[in-house]
């Protein structure tokens, strides 16, 4: 399924999961694949015995020379979920969007990686209307974790059902504009991380979790996680706690679009 599309201002890769893991080896300085996979790609014309051919090594520079990773995953109850990742160099990066018919490929100059993950985060203008809930149950910390998405948007619309017994808008028992989202399924989840290189491997230095309806947006915070912020607690053990599994119940911390693209920008660039 390997393809080189020449047509636009970069060279795009349309390669499948075998093809990248090859060709992310070989631009840093792996050897070269043999067999099906290295046939799929000489056929394109993005490899040949020498290495990665030129009229592709555009798409690849970011990889050699990264000193971070970034991933992000948006899913929508509405619409296929979406992700894309970047190998961020200090000058080129590496995008990788993960489309129906394969990773798509390409390169950017590293000042260009913002604005190819703005969609991805609901960085959206809002009337930031924050009436609650402000805590969600451990079962939505399990979905999430899971990755079981069908379950998270049936057990949303389950918590609105269950908040909203008819009370006025904002009150007790009355609708918000976090649980209509729910309802109405029109809410977005941004998971979000970044890694940095460190003893022959990458390892992760800092994530977010975010979920957004049209009138708010809110960080999920583990409880373990909230507490220890809270009570000042050294960045270890908050870190110890964040990578724990346990599901547990997750705090909605208000934010606005402009406190997360602030948090996050950092990641776009070289560390």
């Amino acid at each position: 399924m390997a393809r080189l599309d020449t047509s636009g201002y970069t060279p795009v890769l349309i390669i499948g999961d075998a093809e990248w893991l090859s060709l992310r080896a070989v631009a840093m300085g792996g050897r070269i694949p043999k067999g099906r996979v290295a046939r799929r790609l000489q056929r394109s014309g993005i490899l040949d015995d020498q290495g990665i051919m030129p009229s592709a090594a555009p798409a690849l520079h970011g990889v050699a020379g990264a000193t971070r990773h970034l991933d992000v995953y948006r899913f929508e109850p509405t619409r296929p979920g979406q992700r894309a990742e970047a190998w961020i160099g200090p000058q080129r990066a590496t995008i990788v969007k993960h489309e129906p018919d394969g990773y798509h490929v390409y390169g950017l100059d590293e000042c260009e990686v913002p604005s190819a993950f703005a969609q991805l985060l609901d960085v959206r203008p809002r009337h930031n209307i924050d009436l609650g809930p402000r805590i969600l149950p451990p079962s939505v910390y399990s979905f999430i974790d899971s990755g079981d998405l069908d379950a998270l948007t049936e057990e949303l619309a389950r918590l609105a059902r269950q908040l909203d017994r008819g009370g006025e808008p904002g009150q007790l028992g009355g609708p918000t504009p976090l649980t209509d989202g729910f309802a109405s399924g029109q809410w977005t989840l941004s998971l979000i991380s970044t890694s940095v290189p460190r003893d022959g491997g990458w390892e992760v230095v800092g994530s977010m979790t975010t979920l957004s309806v049209p009138e708010c947006l809110y960080e999920l915070v583990p409880k373990s996680v909230a507490e220890a912020l809270e009570a000042g607690a050294p960045p270890e053990v908050v870190a110890q706690k964040a990578t724990s599994n346990l599901p547990e119940e997750l705090f909605l911390e208000h934010m606005t679009s402009l406190e997360l693209w602030v948090r996050v920008s950092p990641w776009f660039f070289a560390s």
